[in-house]
């Protein structure tokens, strides 16, 4: 039997930090609810981000500037944003910012489809927006399930504006190459390693396809990305972000 979300947080409590969320931009508490894994969890008591969201929202917020010290701040529709999570912290946040639209992928269901005001199904892989139409794409552990991931980087950097930036997380080695689970080449999956799977909100589990390595970086560039790595720092706790790294992928041209 699972252990509640607030027995977690009793049990945990050594670990709850104080500090202001870079997402929502209040004052709160950061609950730690597993202390195996702080990047997934350290939830914010008002926006319920956790630590790995409130460090895209930091790397955004240093390319945007401005005095903005939250994704909250962002001022009228200043940038246009794409995540490709629905119902997150961000969608929270942003719901009424007419610059920020979301999506989820569901097997059966057109892509395009809208649900919601800006909102709709999207398969990374063939995205329906137009091109040059977002300055960031967020995308957090998405990548390693994506069947193609070329396509979908492809896909990705059209719909930025020249300039724009896709920053994202993915579980990462920074000394090997890529991990390739399955064998995708043909229209079956062939399994190379006994299967993987991730948590899923919309499915409850999901089928891992790779572990990134470092080769990434090189497959990056040949895209048309030029690509960094912000990595979390002591300082960082102050905003619940403990041990997180993020990749911030500038488009090029």
């Amino acid at each position: 039997m699972k252990t509640p979300k607030l027995g977690k947080a009793v049990l945990n409590y050594r670990h709850h930090r104080f500090g202001r969320c870079t997402v929502c931009g209040k004052l709160t508490i950061f609950f730690c609810l597993d202390k195996e894994s702080f990047r997934n969890t350290m939830i914010c008591l008002f926006c319920r981000s956790a630590s790995r969201n409130r460090h895209v929202a930091k790397a955004m917020l240093g390319i945007i500037g401005e005095g903005c010290s939250s994704i909250a701040d962002l001022p009228g529709s200043a940038v246009t944003i794409y995540n490709t999570a629905m119902d997150d912290c961000f969608s929270r946040v942003l719901r009424n910012y007419n610059g920020y639209f979301s999506s989820y992928y569901k097997d059966g269901v057109a892509p395009g489809t809208e649900i919601s005001p800006r909102t709709s199904c999207q398969n990374i892989e063939a995205l329906t927006y137009a091109d040059n139409s977002f300055d960031f794409v967020i995308t957090e552990d998405v990548f390693e399930h994506v069947r193609h991931p070329e396509k979908g980087f492809r896909e990705i950097r059209r719909v930025l504006r020249p300039g724009g930036y896709h920053i994202f997380t993915v579980p990462f080695h920074f000394d090997r190459p890529t991990l390739v689970r399955v064998d995708t080449t043909g229209d079956e999956d062939v399994h190379l390693l006994p299967p993987e799977y991730h948590g899923d909100p919309l499915r409850g589990t999901i089928l891992a396809y790779r572990t990134f390595g470092i080769d990434m970086f090189a497959q990056l560039n040949d895209i048309g990305f030029e690509t960094r790595v912000e990595f979390s720092s002591f300082a960082d706790r102050t905003s619940g972000i403990f041990d997180s790294s993020v990749f911030v992928s500038r488009r090029i041209g």
